[in-house]
C-alpha cells in the first residue's frame, strides 16, 4: 500500500480486491496453499516517520506565574 492509496481512501477496496483475488487462488491451486491467505485488515493509525513517544508531564505547559 503506497502512502497516496492510504490517505486518499482506497486501501478498504484494494484490500478488498487482493483478498478476493488470493481467494480465488487458493481454490484454484489448493495445493499451493498450507494454510489460510492473509489478513488483509489496515490499522487504523500509520506513519511514515512516528514522532518519539513522550510521557503525558513533558506534553503539559507548565504554569508561569506573573506577579
Amino acid at each position: 500500500m503506497t502512502p497516496h492509496q492510504r490517505h486518499s481512501g482506497h486501501p478498504v477496496e484494494l484490500c478488498r480486491r487482493r483478498a478476493h483475488v488470493y481467494e480465488k487462488a487458493r481454490q484454484n491451486h489448493p495445493r499451493r496453499w498450507s494454510r489460510s491467505t492473509r489478513c488483509w485488515r489496515q490499522p487504523e493509525v500509520v506513519w511514515i516517520n512516528k514522532p518519539p513517544e513522550q510521557p503525558e508531564s513533558a506534553l503539559a505547559v507548565p504554569l508561569i506565574q506573573v506577579a
